[in-house]
């Protein structure tokens, strides 16, 4: 089934997916003597027939493939990577054994591990582990291919290209949300539109995490932020636990009258995750099967993104601002950090600006004897994870870009290409890969034209190119360029008028400006700048890249006679503003002290600026441990509130946690041996049968940036192997980890045996499906829903 037939068919119909096969699977108990659930495919292929089986004889249009984790790292891990082919092969046949016209849904998931650098994986490492599952699947005849249950979108980015670049048929993204919309890694409803959509993903959707009524909710919000086809998998429920086993509280009712609400929102596919049976999929296909999506119109959407925040620029108040600032041109020390590798004023000036106003950040690391590549890509990583605003990747080198924009955790402007032949064909391939905008410049090798007719035939040129090579004209975003208003006047009101056609002539194409070249050589420069911007504005500009911290709310009217060329020679201008001296702003000039720039850095998670802070603080009158003690845990205090009011999540603690980190390193290491002793020891684990350790490994650090000693078992830990390292260390609390259901019992004999040994240590237990209930019914000591809380209660223990 090619992507075109499957597409149509979506317009035409509802189409009724499988529901939960993992649960399934458990209820049934046919996941004995089988290392993980897709083994079942050669082991014990009748048991996943039989599961196939019950949804296709109640409607199921699709059936999902049991190869949710047939990735080479986890079936490396398991001992069954040489079973790979084998795995997907019987598979697919099963199905097609059983119904030769069901569709066949190729099923990919996450690899269970972070990319880089919430992660120790690379994009590439990442690509190829999905690359490797998407050609199997196309080998051995999947129809289409699902990515579900993902909660990082640079995760999915990489899936999503491995599929297009592997399979030929219709892809369909779907991540998984909390009841307000956001990813355990901040990613929200339309950043994941954004993301999704620029790659050309067919259908986008949701499963998995929470009920269906509130998924229902959060379908209407796709349904109303897209045109693309959306599926529905919602749980049955939140799963509990009752008496030691799990159970999904949702009747098939419930889970019914949540899949009519989303139809009525506009949903075209529809199916069951954890908890339903073919009894769900039975009334859904009763109620749904082959009927008619509701038409949806949704009016044209220009988002731009990063991993937890979409703009769309259609929108926004105009100009949206692009801040200038992380550029080394003619700035020395901002160039002598970049040579160290060194990205503090990087990250200082991206915060800077946001808080200034910037809408999205221009990113440029163009300093002569730098590797680029490595420092554009290591700058976009450490932005992306500190401020919410798009990003604007500035540079002139190919290859740069290409890093750059590939581990961008959402959709950039890529700045930019012009007419040049060499530029489109080295440039456009990348901006069409990765779904990114692209800055298209009104000029070529014979250099600026003088005119707006000339410029305009540029634009044409570079449109006629991109339309040959696929790329959206939506996606264009032309800059036509200002030059100095103190040498060449007439020129200002050719780059206006180039604007006013062009907006014209190509309205799906965005206007975008460098608005400081205008003042050149003259005084008062910004007095020029905010006069002529908004002219500009006036003229169709979309776009500004400038700088935020400066005053745009003047409008001159001698600035405005000199741009409109009623000034000869600039003289009445000049006359009164030739002495001018510009004020500079007060936060410019005031020194922070060193406590202060301690505080900021950890707060901003700006970890290489702290060793020169703390030599300065070790060298100077300053207590060292007494001023990191007190600045740190402050800094760390206000982040823990930022990530419960949501303003911070996942990606911002781990960059904290780490500059505080490296802080109490260098003061260990420093002051005198036995000067500084730990605060405590604390052991982290998780239990027994459990292998997922993201949020183990998250709470790890935060302890450590307060200045516990960390004692971190690792996964599938024993209990006794927990209780024998407490007798031997006796920390002041273990924490204890439990992603499954299934595998949180495990925390109850970790309870009892501490119990049973008198060990005087606390229990402190977490994970996604643990409660404070639980916590309670198993007489642990506590129960903590982040590492943030972890924190505050082990910190209690101390007192």
């Amino acid at each position: 089934m090619d992507r075109k037939e499957f597409v149509n068919i979506l317009k035409d119909r509802i189409l009724i997916m499988d529901g939960a096969v993992g649960t399934e699977l458990q209820r049934k108990k046919y996941l004995d003597d089988v290392v993980i659930p897709e083994e079942l495919n050669i082991k014990f292929p009748e048991r996943i027939s039989d599961v196939y089986s019950s949804y296709i004889n109640v409607g199921s249009d699709i059936i999902f493939t049991n190869t949710f984790g047939v990735n080479p790292i986890r079936l490396k891990r398991h001992g069954l990577l040489n079973k790979a082919d084998e795995i997907v092969m019987s598979g697919i046949d099963l199905i097609r054994e059983i119904s030769p016209d069901v569709i066949i849904a190729g099923d990919i998931s996450s690899l269970g591990e972070y990319t880089e650098p919430l992660g120790a994986l690379s994009f590439e490492e990442v690509y190829n582990a999905f690359a490797f599952q998407a050609s199997l699947l196309q080998k051995h005849g999947a129809d289409i291919i699902v990515i579900e249950t993902m909660t990082e979108i640079k995760e999915m980015k990489a899936a999503i290209l491995a599929a297009r670049e592997n399979f030929q048929g219709a892809v369909i993204a779907q991540m998984t949300f909390s009841k307000d919309g956001v990813t355990v890694t901040g990613t929200d409803l339309k950043s994941f539109i954004a993301m999704v959509e620029s790659l050309g993903v067919d259908v986008l959707g949701l499963n998995c995490s929470i009920g269906s009524l509130d998924l229902a909710e959060l379908a209407k919000v796709l349904c109303m932020n897209t045109n693309l086809p959306i599926s529905f998998k919602p749980n049955a429920g939140i799963p509990v636990l009752i008496n030691h086993e799990t159970q999904f509280p949702e009747t098939k009712e419930e889970f019914l009258e949540a899949s009519l609400k989303a139809h009525s929102y506009g949903v075209n596919m529809f199916g069951g995750c954890c908890g339903t049976n073919p009894e769900f999929i039975k009334v859904l296909s009763a109620e749904l099967k082959n009927k008619a999506p509701k038409t949806r119109n949704v009016k044209n959407k220009y988002f731009l993104s990063t991993r937890t925040k979409a703009i769309d620029i259609n929108e926004i108040k105009k100009p949206v601002i692009i801040g200038e600032r992380i550029n080394p041109t003619n700035r020395k020390k901002f160039q002598e950090e970049l040579l160290r590798g060194n990205l503090s004023s990087v990250k200082d000036e991206a915060c800077s600006q946001v808080h200034s106003g910037a809408n999205s950040l221009d990113v440029n690391m163009g300093v002569p004897g730098v590797d680029e590549i490595k420092l554009l890509k290591n700058a976009v990583n450490q932005i992306q994870e500190i401020v919410s605003v798009p990003l604007c990747i500035d540079s002139s080198n190919p290859n740069a870009l290409k890093e750059a924009v590939k581990n961008c955790a959402g959709r950039p402007i890529i700045n930019s290409v012009n007419g040049e032949r060499a530029k489109l064909n080295a440039i456009l391939p990348i901006a069409k890969r990765y779904g990114a905008a692209l800055i298209a410049l009104a000029t070529d090798e014979n250099g600026i034209p003088k005119t707006a007719k000339e410029r305009l035939k540029i634009a044409e040129k570079i449109l006629n190119f991109i339309d040959k090579y696929g790329f959206e004209r939506k996606n264009i975003i032309f800059d036509y360029l200002v030059l100095s208003v103190s040498s060449l006047p007439e020129q200002i009101q050719e780059t206006l008028k180039a604007m006013k056609e062009s907006k014209k002539m190509y309205p799906e194409c965005k206007l975008v400006l460098g608005v400081s070249n205008v003042s050149f050589g003259l005084p008062s420069r910004q007095t020029i700048n905010s006069t002529f911007l908004k002219m500009a504005v006036d003229a169709g500009l979309d776009f500004a890249i400038i700088n935020p911290h400066e005053n745009w709310s003047i409008d001159d009217i001698l600035a405005r006679n000199l741009l409109e060329n009623k000034d000869k020679g600039a003289i009445k201008y000049i006359e009164t503003f030739g002495s001018f001296k510009k004020q500079i702003p007060k936060t410019e000039t005031e020194k922070l002290s060193l406590d202060e720039q301690l505080y900021f850095a950890v707060l901003n998670g700006n970890k290489e600026s702290v060793t020169d802070i703390l030599n300065q603080i070790i060298t100077s009158a300053f207590d060292p441990f007494k001023t990191v003690n007190d600045n740190v845990l402050k800094a760390l205090n206000l982040v823990g509130e930022k990530f419960a009011s949501k303003e911070y999540f996942l990606p911002q603690i781990i960059m904290s946690a780490q500059a505080a980190q490296a802080a109490f390193a260098i003061v260990k290491t420093i002051l005198r041996k036995g000067e500084v002793q730990s605060i405590g020891k604390v052991i982290v684990a998780t239990v027994k049968g459990d292998m997922h350790d993201i949020g183990k490994n998250i709470v790890g650090a935060v302890l450590e940036s307060y200045g516990f000693d960390v004692v971190d078992m690792g996964i599938n830990v024993d209990a006794q192997a927990i209780i024998d390292k407490a007798r031997e260390i006796n920390p002041i609390a273990i924490g204890l980890s439990a992603l499954m259901t299934t595998t949180m019992p495990e925390m109850e004999t970790v309870v009892k045996l501490k119990k049973a040994s008198n060990i005087p240590t606390k229990i402190i237990i977490g994970g996604a499906a643990v409660t404070e209930k639980y916590a309670k019914e198993i007489e642990a000591d506590a129960y903590a829903k982040d590492a943030i809380e972890a924190a505050t209660y082990i910190r209690t223990l101390q007192k």
